[in-house]
């Protein structure tokens, strides 16, 4: 495998980063969708129950996504060329982190 450019590390980081933000959003979003749901007068609905396996279904992909992205930065962090002295980018040392809940 070849090296990645130190030049090119930053624009990576920022792609991911921006994406993994967009996904974390997003999965805040289906997580307020579910607690409103499940605390609804009509929670145990058909139409409610398979509202909630849709959101079930969306989060799993969120949390999948997310881990995929921190294993693309952890990628990166491995690929990056080092410079002249040995050291890597600020950028690719500063790799986000997320935090992990059980989706179950």
């Amino acid at each position: 495998m070849e090296k990645i450019d130190i030049r090119d590390t930053d624009a990576a980081m920022s792609s991911m980063q921006a994406l993994h933000s967009a996904m974390t959003l997003e999965l805040d979003h289906v997580e307020q969708r579910m607690d409103t749901l499940a605390e609804s007068p009509t929670a145990q609905s058909v139409s409610s129950i398979e509202e909630m396996s849709v959101y079930y279904v969306a989060r799993a992909a969120l949390y999948s996504g997310l881990a995929s992205i921190n294993e693309i930065l952890g990628w990166v962090h491995l690929m990056t060329e080092k410079d002249s002295e040995g050291n890597i980018s600020d950028a690719v040392k500063a790799l986000p982190t997320l935090q992990v809940f059980s989706i179950h």
